[in-house]
Formats: C-alpha cells, structure tokens, sequence
C-alpha cells in the first residue's frame, strides 16, 4: 500500500525548514556569543570540548519563543494534512469522512490550517504543547556543536571574526533544519492521521516504510498492531528517528465490510 501523501508532506517540510532556519539565526546571535566566549578567555590558549560546552550550556540562552512560533506552523500544515489523508485513506468505509477528490501535487493546507490554530482540536494542542520539549533537545545539540567549535577556535588561535562565520555557520545550518522540519512534519502527520482513524473506529493500523531503514522496516513487519499498542521500536505512529517519514495506515479487513 502507498501512502498518497508522501510528496506533499516532503514538499511541506522543505518550505518550513526555511522558516526554521530563519527562526534559529534570530534566536541566536553568533557575535554575541564569540564576544563573550573570548572575553571569558582572555589569556587562555586552550580547553577541552568538554569544558567549551559546558561553557556554552551556561552562557548561551536562545530566544526560545521565536524558535517556538516556527515549529507552530508546521504542527498546523501537517495536522490538517494528516487528517485529509487519513480520510482519504479511509474512503473506502461507510463510517468514514469523505475527502473528496484531492490531489496531491498541488495540495496546500492554505486557510485550514490558520483556521485550526484559532482553536485547536486535541491532537493539535497536544503537537503544541510539546514544541518545548522538542526545542529543548535542538537547541541543546545546537548548543554543544556551537561549544566544540569555540573550544577547537580557541586552541587553534583563530580569530574571533572567523569563530564567528563557523558559529554562524552552526546556528544557520540548513540540513539541520530541514531534518527537523521532516522529523516533525511526520510526527504531526502521524498524529493527525492516528487520530482521526480512532474517531472512525479503526481497531488496527499498519506501518508504511518511506525509505529504507531497518528499525522501519521492523515495525512494517510487525502490522498491523492494535491501535492502542506500540510497535517494536516502541512507538505508537512515525517518526521512529530523525528524517523519518514513514506514514501510519488503517488496517481494514475487507472480508467484513458491509457486514
């Protein structure tokens, strides 16, 4: 079975890793930071990585809710388009909402999703609540990479207008972000999508591998589960890791339609 709206949320999640990109370069300030790491430093030559983290982990303090509001969008597009998927997956049963004709190609959340932020429904809440979570664990890798450049500048006696380009290059790092947009693109697909097949009364659910990957793969060997159980890598719908994007799919016996 394929999932039909895998382009559409790759497509999605490439034009919201520009948003988060942007959203990392204003939560973080690469001169400020090289000022006063050097400043901190005066008459050092050198210091582990270790320490250079820990420094950063101390002094560096982004601008969380800038980094919020750029995950916000995203969880808005994904969870309307993991809902028209889910009806679209689900066409097939009486009790299911109808998703009319969609295609995909062209597909744009558009007004829907600005529409589903003004009040939104419980699986989107829950997407919402957890960006601080999910910003939390980013900015700390982001942080500890920002640490081991400062350290290695430090004892390689670069000067701080250069630091300052590789610490830019860091907070500005566009493959990061669009592993982010993906990740989290497929999460709140997932969720959407979960969550309307048990509004429909789906008991069991499938994994749809996107790529190859064996822990994938593993959970698609697995289907279907029940709806409420976890698949073996313990997850209840994808992502299973980073830069996943795998879809959850309605287990249907179709000997009992109709029934």
């Amino acid at each position: 079975m394929l999932w039909p709206a895998h382009g559409t949320a790759v497509r999605l999640a490439s034009r919201h890793a520009e948003q988060i990109r942007k959203g990392f370069r204003k939560a973080f300030n690469a001169d400020d930071i090289v000022g006063a790491w050097f400043q901190s430093h005066v008459g050092s030559t050198s210091t582990t990585t270790q320490q250079a983290r820990d420094w950063a982990k101390a002094t560096i303090t982004p601008d969380k809710k800038v980094l919020l509001d750029s995950l916000k969008p995203l969880y808005a597009d994904g969870w309307v388009l993991g809902t028209v998927a889910a009806q679209y997956m689900l066409k097939g049963l009486e009790k299911a909402p109808s998703a009319g004709v969609v295609n995909w190609d062209t597909w744009t959340p558009g007004n829907q999703a600005a529409a589903a932020l003004i009040k939104p429904k419980n699986a989107l809440q829950g997407l919402l609540d957890r960006r601080g979570i999910v910003i939390d664990g980013i900015s700390q890798t982001k942080i500890d990479r920002i640490g081991t450049v400062l350290g290695d500048a430090l004892a390689s006696g670069i000067t701080p207008s250069k630091v300052s380009i590789l610490v830019d290059q860091v907070i500005n790092d566009p493959q990061q972000a669009l592993t982010i947009a993906q990740t989290e693109m497929s999460r709140a697909v997932s969720v959407a999508s979960r969550n309307l097949y048990e509004d429909s009364g789906v008991t069991q659910v499938e994994w749809l591998v996107a790529e190859g990957c064996d822990d994938c793969q593993e959970n698609a060997d697995a289907s279907p589960i029940g709806i409420d159980e976890t698949f073996p890598t313990g997850d209840t719908e994808p992502p299973a890791h980073p830069n996943c994007m795998c879809s959850l799919a309605p287990y249907v016996d179709t000997s009992t339609l109709g029934e």
